[in-house]
């Protein structure tokens, strides 16, 4: 399985466990991003949709991690920051999306490389 697929199940997971957790209709957003990776994850195992499909899921990714990061600053900016469901789902979300674009560039480095 690729890791477009487990950081898009790791969103999905974080997701579910917010609306469980607050039942706010928000807390459904990382799902969401999840299955759209998750989507995206498939298309890549066909190899004339992988490249396309590794860019909009890098896309996707940096959109993730870019909104989460921007509503911490604003709530930081706001002085309304607390440690709650939201911000904690916020942080996990930009760790997930942060650690999936770190591996996807190392994986495109791995493959320019010629390395399986």
């Amino acid at each position: 399985m690729n890791i477009t697929m487990w950081a898009g199940i790791l969103l999905a997971v974080l997701g579910a466990a917010g609306v469980i957790a607050t039942a706010a209709p928000t807390a459904a957003i990382p799902m969401l991003f999840g299955l759209v990776l998750m989507a995206l994850g498939a298309q890549m195992r066909n190899p004339a949709r992988a490249p396309i499909a590794r860019w909009i899921a890098a896309g996707v990714g940096f959109l993730g991690l870019l909104s989460t990061v921007a509503n911490i600053l604003m709530r930081l900016a706001a002085g309304t920051f607390q440690l709650n469901a939201a911000v904690f789902a916020n942080a996990t979300m930009a760790l997930i999306c942060a650690a999936f674009l770190g591996l996807l560039v190392w994986e495109q480095r791995q493959m320019g490389r010629g390395s399986p």
